[in-house]
């Protein structure tokens, strides 16, 4: 990710924008302001990171977004955005795929169960 990174501790006076709270990966960056020793202030959250991004655009807050999520943030078009990956012990979560009993039906989910079961767990994709 380009821009470097900052501590958990830098988000402590900010006003966050995030997941909404009890979904997916909403926990990682909670967990990390908490072992940083504060209750992050999360003032917005929406379900789609795309929505975050261009809400800290609009200066809503600081996005806190899983990786990947924060692409379009350092377009040198003038948005005025750079993402930064949070560092100290790097937060992590897990996202876990579901699907029917017979498998994924189409052939794109049928790719991403192959790519998911090739790249193992723990393993970052390319």
């Amino acid at each position: 990710m380009p821009g470097g990174g900052i501590p958990p501790a830098a988000l402590r006076e900010r006003a966050l924008i995030s997941l909404p709270r009890g979904t997916g990966l909403s926990g990682v960056p909670e967990r990390a302001c908490a072992e940083a020793g504060f209750a992050p202030r999360v003032e917005f959250a929406a379900a789609a990171p795309a929505v975050l991004v261009r809400s800290a655009g609009r200066g809503l807050g600081v996005a806190v977004v899983p990786s990947g999520a924060e692409s379009g943030a350092d377009r040198r078009d003038g948005g005025g955005l750079r993402a930064l990956r949070i560092t100290g012990p790097a937060p992590n979560g897990r996202v876990s795929p579901a699907w029917r009993t017979a498998g994924p039906a189409g052939p794109a989910a049928l790719r991403l169960l192959e790519r998911l079961r090739a790249e193992g767990p723990g393993r970052p994709a390319p």
